[in-house]
């Protein structure tokens, strides 16, 4: 048990591989009981015929019953605990260890099979069930899954080792305290966790690197800072969390300044000058020649600093193979901006174009907000 993130299927895996190098091949069913209905997973009798149609579980379970060596063999639950389904398998979990199905056919766990589940807490979980499992949570509370993270990536990365050096430094000095302030003063509009945060500054960081001859890298690290920890911020709740972070943020880390004009959102970083400069400069297409006033508005968009910084950072995530995740209401310009991006990316015979196509992008506010 534990928050996503966690640890949890990369410490069931683990130990799984482990025992099968030892010599105890470890058999592992995956599956996610809240994908299909109770039904689905247990397997149900039609009403009218009174024939039995097979559940996901109850053939998993019978298949691994029927092999006949003692190898272990294990279940992993991924999904959280609901009492539609976790309470068919009280009788498996106790000392009975039957799984008892509708055709009441009787489905018994063998000594070398085990279920593991793996949830994120025991909020729908009922006594019976919980005094039935042995119950290990992992916290991400410390930060070690993000820093052993950072430590995995900078080392598989091909910089020479001073460029490894300063990196780890970098990171040491900004994240831990940057991650801890957020928890406590800003709210994002969508839920994160603390390791994806990082996964996604990592990643910004490995594409900027690998296209420019950075000199000042921690202006570098800065710009991705602020966009991979502040990029989710907005107006909520009629607190403007994203002004409130730049503001945090310039007082806090005064070594690489920013302009007291407008926000850290609204400057990038000039690779070459080593400084910041407005989005809006990096606009050098005239589009003035290219407007056809007999066509709706709609079908154009005008530059500005949220489309330009939107579109090069989409770009950005692409090439380190990451799919953009544009969140908003309807109307504010998500599907503009994408169309936009692809038509500059068939224009120049961008290789992400077909990257690019493939990519899902959420535009739905309400299922985000779910």
């Amino acid at each position: 048990m534990g928050p996503p993130g966690a640890g949890k299927s990369t410490t069931w895996k683990t130990l799984a591989k482990s025992q099968t190098a030892d010599g105890l091949k470890t058999t592992v069913v995956d599956l996610n009981p809240k994908v299909i209905s109770t039904n689905e997973l247990y397997g149900v009798c039609d009403p009218k015929t009174r024939d039995w149609k097979d559940g996901l579980m109850s053939n998993t379970m019978r298949r691994l019953s029927e092999e006949p060596d003692n190898n272990p063999k294990w279940i992993a639950l991924d999904g959280d605990l609901d009492a539609n389904w976790i309470e068919s398998m009280n009788s498996v979990m106790d000392d009975n260890k039957l799984l008892t199905l509708a055709s009441n056919e009787r489905i018994v766990l063998k000594p070398a099979m085990r279920l593991i589940f793996e949830i994120r807490n025991l909020k729908f979980a009922t006594p019976a069930t919980v005094s039935r499992a042995g119950i290990l949570y992992i916290s991400d509370f410390s930060g070690y899954q993000w820093k052993a993270y950072v430590k995995s990536w900078i080392a598989v990365q091909k910089y020479d080792a001073e460029r490894k050096k300063d990196l780890q430094t970098l990171f040491d000095k900004y994240i831990e305290e940057s991650l801890k302030h957020i928890k406590k003063t800003f709210k994002y509009t969508v839920p994160t966790i603390d390791i994806q945060l990082i996964m996604t500054l990592c990643k910004l960081l490995e594409a900027i690197l690998a296209t420019n001859d950075v000199k000042g890298l921690e202006w570098v690290f800065v710009f991705c800072c602020v966009w991979c920890l502040g990029g989710g911020f907005s107006d909520m709740n009629g607190v403007n969390y994203r002004k409130n972070f730049s503001d945090w943020w310039k007082d806090k880390w005064k070594i690489v300044k920013f302009p007291a004009k407008g926000t850290v959102f609204d400057y990038y970083i000039d690779i070459e000058a080593n400084k910041p400069e407005e989005w809006i400069k990096m606009s050098t297409k005239d589009i003035t020649e290219s407007l056809d006033t007999s066509k709706a508005i709609q079908n154009f968009t005008i530059p500005t600093t949220d489309t330009i910084a939107t579109q090069y950072l989409m770009k950005k995530f692409i090439h380190s193979g990451i799919s953009p995740m544009l969140v908003g209401n309807a109307g504010c310009g998500k599907t503009q901006i994408t169309k936009g991006l692809l038509n500059d990316l068939t224009s120049v015979g961008d290789d992400y174009l077909q990257q690019i196509i493939n990519f899902n992008f959420y535009t739905d506010s309400t299922l985000l907000q779910s």
